[in-house]
């Protein structure tokens, strides 16, 4: 009896171990992106201590932070958007980045120079924005939305412009399977791993998509091919992450026109 209280403890701490550890791996899947860099001053001296203000143009939502005693800022956790980027400090002008668009898992690069002046006088940065990915060493391509509107699909399936990227193929299979249908970097069709605003869109049976939203919903998709992140650990067939539309300050959609036919 006491040896089977034991193991029940026992047991039960592993489960819930376990419980944990999958919620952190899910937690780690986001759909997000960060902004980061530098603030310095005409000569190239960092100031620390700088306020720094990330504005999501589209629904004007603001995340504030201060550069550390490296001059240096992160803003994580941001949902792809367009955002804007403005720095001030006593004694600088305010500096105010142009929209720069964050795509999904993007660490945007900006860095920003002060000069010297009042703090109510504004400046208009039109450089300092690295597009170059130097963060991570994942390799992938990202689809927009205005990319899926444009682009001829058959039949409405958003993930056919998979094949636009660099090493992904038409799967080999001659017979169609719900597990897909392109591999990614020579692995198999069914070790893709399907995100879906950041939570897991496998089928726990077939390992294929479960939700293929349509065009109209997404705002985004992305597939990494190689060299993931630590976060990704489920599948090493490539990843696809997809994110779909949220709102905005403003009133906007699609108009779609039925048309009547009077039968005979």
């Amino acid at each position: 009896m006491v040896r089977f209280e034991k193991l029940l403890q026992s047991t039960g701490i592993a489960a819930v171990v376990g419980i944990c550890f999958f919620v952190m791996s899910l937690f780690g899947q986001t759909a997000t992106g960060r902004i980061l860099g530098s603030v310095s001053d005409p000569t190239g001296a960092i100031i620390p201590g700088a306020t720094i203000i990330v504005t999501n143009v589209e629904t004007k939502v603001v995340y504030q932070t201060l550069t550390n005693e490296n001059g240096l800022y992160q803003v994580p956790l941001l949902p792809i958007g367009t955002y804007t980027v403005s720095a001030e400090v006593p004694g600088f002008q305010k500096a105010v980045t142009k929209p720069e668009k964050l795509e999904i898992n993007q660490s945007l690069r900006v860095d920003i120079k002060l000069s010297v002046g009042e703090r109510s006088d504004s400046v208009f940065v039109e450089e300092g924005i690295t597009h170059v990915e130097t963060i991570t060493p994942t390799l992938g391509m990202s689809v927009v939305a205005s990319q899926i509107a444009s682009m001829p699909l058959n039949g409405r399936n958003t993930l056919d412009l998979a094949l636009l990227q660099p090493g992904v193929l038409p799967t080999a299979s001659v017979i169609p399977t719900s597990a897909g249908t392109f591999n990614v970097a020579g692995g198999r069709s069914d070790s893709v791993t399907y995100l879906l605003d950041g939570g897991v869109n496998n089928n726990l049976l077939s390992n294929g998509v479960v939700l293929n939203p349509n065009p109209d919903m997404i705002e985004e998709f992305r597939i990494l091919t190689s060299t993931y992140n630590a976060e990704y650990g489920r599948n090493a067939g490539g990843i696809v992450s997809v994110v779909t539309k949220s709102g905005t300050n403003s009133f906007h959609g699609d108009c779609i026109r039925l048309h009547s036919q009077r039968r005979s």
